[in-house]
């Protein structure tokens, strides 16, 4: 019986083995056939120089190996492709510039479809209406200068020129500018979407309403986005850059300067016109960013007299929006290479701001504890103004009611290690008093430290209406990854 046992065993495998080169065969067979049989645009994992060519992944702790990277050309080839992920058990997951921190963009596992957006280039404007349409592929630095390019338009969005406009829009889109004009997701009016049974929509508010609110703060659970239509706005009059730097082997001159900042951004009274991020890192605490205005109403803040003695303060008033921008890029531009990091981040309201213990514990914790030679930072980005007019249902995006957001990010030179993991968590915990319950998290920082929360830390209150919309426009969770909105009925 033992040797039937064995051959029946073997025989069994070869069969499973023969099984699943043969579905990897049709699938290759399948997605050639939905990109016109044009076998440079699309990819496999056994192709030469994929994971180097193809992959790409931004956090290089997690090596997810996709099944294939395809680059379409058009909505219909995206239709196809789809298809065959559903005909043949696969996740799909769209890319734009690729900068995700835990590597959604390549399915956040093994075995996805990676829709590359490249060839979504499209860029049109109404210069009556300010109307601009914009594909998915597009980068935040195509979108700026386009619209300046052609009437001196914009919309509020980030700063991180490799940043895609696809992926922006599906998490918000924050910006320098937001205080003053609101989110990026404020402004798009229309969404064409491929969903998971093959249909094209034109989301927006009188059309597929449900699915355009999910869109806006939730988007790549719900299909894949192959352009969108903004109403624009004339580019700020007048930009006023500033800088105060805090340069110090002290830490209780850091220290001081954190807390000042943290008193002026709680300021019910601060200027909807300034936008920032502060830094602290081990020897300096930097407070940058924009002011929407002249240097007469920047001055009336009286910032410099609400911090510390600086190191150094740079003013730079009268710059245009585009040469205000092209500077902002050209330094982000330096830190959006691929590495070895491990980021977690706590979004604060009004309701929730750390306490002085709490933010002394943190503080205390960061400047004695072992991060294993890691390099590490806090970066502190401002909220508020124009986005919290809107109810924290308005749109997926459930942030309406933060401040600022906090992003805890620690660089390695190899895989980060176990140590400098924990010395992140930990220094967030202590800056949430112990209590992270309290505190939700922005999905464009996504980080593994969320587990099982993670839906819940991301969308909040309005997780329970995506997961009713996912379960009408995607029940089998084909635009999937472990951190995406879930079906109700899963």
């Amino acid at each position: 019986m033992a040797y039937f046992r064995k051959i029946f065993t073997l025989c069994f495998l070869a069969g499973l083995a023969s099984s699943l080169q043969d579905r990897g065969q049709n699938l290759r067979s399948c997605l050639e056939a939905a990109l016109q049989t044009d076998t440079a645009r699309v990819r496999f994992s056994s192709d030469p120089e994929y994971a180097i060519r193809n992959l790409n992944p931004f956090n290089l702790n997690l090596q997810y190996n996709a099944s294939a990277v395809v680059y379409p050309n058009s909505t219909e080839e995206i239709v196809d492709i789809v298809s065959c992920a559903g005909k043949y058990g696969r996740k799909v997951q769209a890319r734009g510039g690729g900068r995700d921190f835990i590597n959604r963009c390549l399915g956040g596992a093994d075995d996805a479809i990676v829709v590359d957006m490249v060839n979504f280039d499209k860029r049109e404007i109404d210069k009556e209406t300010g109307v601009a349409v914009f594909g998915s592929g597009l980068l935040l630095k195509d979108v700026a200068r386009f619209l300046h390019e052609n009437g001196g338009r914009y919309f509020p969005h980030g700063a991180s020129p490799t940043v895609g406009i696809g992926g922006h829009i599906m998490v918000g889109g924050m910006g320098y500018s937001s205080r003053k004009n609101g989110l990026s997701i404020d402004a798009v009016r229309e969404i064409e979407v491929v969903l998971a049974d093959g249909t094209v929509t034109q989301a927006s508010r009188s059309k597929d309403p449900d699915l355009f609110w999910a869109m806006r703060g939730a988007g790549a659970s719900f299909g894949i986005a192959t352009q969108y239509t903004f109403q624009t706005m004339p580019e700020p009059a007048t930009v006023l850059s500033y800088v105060f730097n805090f340069t110090s082997n002290d830490p209780a001159v850091l220290k001081k300067a954190v807390k000042a900042y943290h008193k002026i951004v709680q300021d019910p009274n601060l200027s909807r016109n300034m936008g920032g991020t502060t830094r602290l890192s081990r020897n300096s605490f930097l407070f940058d960013g924009a002011f929407f205005g002249t240097e007469e109403e920047f001055n009336s803040m009286r910032l410099e007299s609400r911090l510390p003695n600086t190191t150094s303060t740079i003013i730079t008033a009268n710059l245009s929006w585009i040469d205000y921008s092209e500077d902002v890029f050209s330094h982000a531009g330096k830190t959006n290479s691929p590495a070895h990091f491990y980021t977690q981040d706590m979004g604060v309201s009004r309701h929730n701001v750390p306490s002085d213990a709490s933010l002394d514990a943190w503080l205390d914790y960061i400047f004695s504890a072992d991060s294993d030679s890691a390099t590490w930072s806090f970066q502190f980005d401002l909220t508020g103004g124009k986005t919290n007019e809107l109810d924290s249902d308005a749109t997926a995006f459930p942030h309406r009611d933060s401040i600022y957001f906090m992003t805890a990010y620690a660089s390695s030179n190899g895989e980060t290690s176990d140590k400098t993991i924990k010395f992140i968590n930990e220094a967030v915990l202590r800056l949430q008093g112990n209590k992270p319950d309290e505190y939700l998290s922005y999905v464009g920082v996504a980080s593994l430290a969320h587990g099982k929360n993670a839906q819940k830390r991301y969308w909040g209150t309005n997780l329970p209406r995506l997961e009713k919309i996912k379960a009408q426009v995607d029940p089998d969770d084909i635009f999937s990854t472990p951190q995406y909105v879930k079906p109700a009925s899963l």
